[in-house]
C-alpha cells in the first residue's frame, strides 16, 4: 500500500479508536516530525519505544506538563513530548533530513567556461567549492540530539514546565505550489552559486556554519508544507541580510548573525526562511516564469533555452531586491513562531530579531535600513501581526534563549 494511503488507513482507525462522547479535536494528533520517538517515561532520557512517521495519526490520552501519554494505531502507548505532536496532519516527510544531499547535487561535472553559469550542474570550481564544502556538511540526527541535549532544548529542557503548554491552535499556512522535487532543489543550486557570485562567498568558519545548521535543523524538522532536504549557508557579508531558495537552500549573512542577541533570534529567523521554501514561495516564482510554462525542464538540453537565464534574474531581482509579497511575509512570521515552540525555543524573541536586524541596518550602523524595509512589509505591521499571533500560542515555561552558546559560537 502506498504510504500515503497507509496514512489515511491508519487515521481511519485512530478515529474508530476514539471512546464515544469525546471530542475529535481533543483527543487526535498526528506525528508532527519524521521518526517521531515515543518513550517510556516523561523524560527526553527515557527508553524509546517506536519511532513514527511524520504524519502518522495518534490518540491523546492525557497530558502531564510538556508530555502527552498517547496510544498509536498500533495499541502501543507511551509518552510524546507535545511539541513532537501537530493538531492537524502535516504532509508525509519522503525526505531524510540528515541524508547526504543527492550526487546530482553536489556533486558537479566540469562544464565548459562558457555554459558553467547556465548549466544545470554548476562547474566544481574554485569558486563553488566553498559553498559545495557547507552543502556536503556531513549531520546526523545524533548530531542534533546531542546539540538539543547541550543546549536544553525542546525535550530537553532544563526547567520543566508545570503546567502543560497544549498543542498548537494556529491556522497552518497552504503552500504556494507543489513540491517540485529535484527541479526543485536543482533550481535552487543554481541559484545559490549564481547568489554566492553575487552577494558574498561562505563564511570560511566550519564551526559557524555547523553550528548555523544545527539551529536550522532543529526548527526545520517541524516547518510545514513540502518537505525539503533544508541546509544553511552563512555568508561573509557584514550586511544584515537573510533570504530562501527553493529546495530548501537558506542564506544568511555573518553582519546578521552578528546583529542578533541569543539563539533563539537565530531559530526564529532561520524558521522565517525555511518556512518561505517549505511552503513554496520562490518556487512558485519560479515556476510562473516563461520557462517553466513553455514546458521547460531542468535538464542539461531545457537550460540552454534563452528563457532559463531570464527566469534566474527573475527570481533573484525577487529575492534580494523586490522581496516577497506581504502576505508569503506573515504567513512565514506564523509558521517561524509554530516551528520555534515546537522545537523549544522563545517564540517572543521573533519581534527582538527584527528590532535587531532593522537597528543593524541602520545609518548609525552603516547600513540601509532602506534596502531592509524594501524587502518586508512596514515592521509597525509585521509586529502588530506577530503579536496577535503570539496571543494564541499557550506558553510554557522552559522555552530557550540559548545567549551563552549563540555568543561562544557566533
Amino acid at each position: 500500500m502506498p504510504h500515503a494511503l497507509r496514512i489515511l488507513a491508519l487515521t481511519a482507525l485512530c478515529l474508530l479508536a476514539l471512546p464515544a462522547g469525546r471530542v475529535f479535536a481533543q483527543q487526535a494528533f498526528w506525528a508532527g516530525m519524521d521518526k517521531t520517538p515515543l518513550r517510556a517515561e516523561r523524560s527526553a532520557e527515557a527508553a524509546v519505544l517506536l519511532e513514527l512517521p511524520r504524519g502518522m495519526p495518534v490518540r491523546v490520552i492525557r497530558s502531564e506538563g510538556a508530555w502527552s501519554f498517547v496510544q498509536e494505531p498500533g495499541g502501543v502507548e507511551a509518552w510524546a513530548y507535545q511539541g513532537h505532536l501537530s493538531p492537524t496532519q502535516p504532509p508525509a516527510a519522503d525526505v531524510d533530513l540528515f541524508a547526504p544531499l543527492p550526487g546530482s547535487l553536489v556533486l558537479a561535472e566540469a562544464a565548459d567556461t562558457s555554459r558553467s553559469t547556465r548549466s544545470v550542474r554548476p562547474a566544481r570550481s574554485q569558486g563553488i567549492r566553498p559553498l559545495l564544502d557547507v552543502l556536503e556538511m556531513p549531520l546526523s540526527r545524533q548530531n542534533l540530539e546531542e546539540f538539543l541535549r547541550e543546549g536544553g532544548i525542546g525535550e530537553y529542557a532544563r526547567v520543566q514546565p508545570q503546567s502543560a503548554g497544549g498543542p498548537l491552535r494556529l491556522a497552518a499556512p497552504r503552500p504556494a505550489a507543489q513540491a517540485g522535487g529535484e527541479a526543485e532543489r536543482l533550481l535552487g543550486l543554481n541559484l545559490a552559486v549564481v547568489a554566492v557570485a553575487r552577494v558574498a562567498k561562505p563564511a570560511f568558519d566550519t564551526h559557524l556554519q555547523r553550528y548555523v545548521n544545527l539551529v536550522g535543523l532543529s526548527v526545520a524538522r517541524f516547518a510545514p508544507g513540502n518537505a525539503l532536504a533544508y541546509r544553511f549557508v552563512v555568508l561573509e557579508s557584514p550586511a544584515a541580510l537573510s533570504f530562501s531558495l527553493p529546495g530548501g537552500f537558506v542564506m544568511l549573512s555573518r553582519g546578521l548573525v552578528q546583529a542578533l542577541d541569543n539563539e533563539a533570534q537565530l531559530a526564529l529567523v532561520l524558521a522565517h526562511e525555511t518556512a518561505h521554501a517549505t511552503l513554496g514561495h520562490v518556487w512558485a516564482k519560479a515556476l510562473a516564469s516563461p520557462f517553466f510554462r513553455s514546458g521547460g525542464a531542468m535538464t542539461d538540453r531545457d537550460v540552454q533555452s534563452p528563457l532559463f537565464a531570464p527566469m534566474l534574474e527573475a527570481v533573484l531581482d525577487m529575492v534580494l531586491r523586490q522581496g516577497l509579497p506581504t502576505r508569503q511575509e506573515f504567513e512565514a512570521d506564523a509558521a517561524a513562531l509554530q516551528m520555534a515552540y515546537r522545537a523549544g525555543y522563545d517564540p517572543l524573541q521573533l519581534a527582538a530579531a527584527l528590532r535587531a536586524v532593522e537597528r543593524a541596518c541602520g545609518p548609525e550602523a552603516g547600513g540601509s535600513a532602506t534596502a531592509w524595509n524594501a524587502l518586508h512589509p512596514p515592521m509597525s505591521r509585521r509586529l502588530e501581526h506577530i503579536q496577535t499571533l503570539l496571543a494564541q500560542l499557550p506558553m510554557q515555561d522552559g522555552l530557550a534563549l540559548g545567549t551563552e552558546r549563540f555568543r561562544a559560537r557566533r
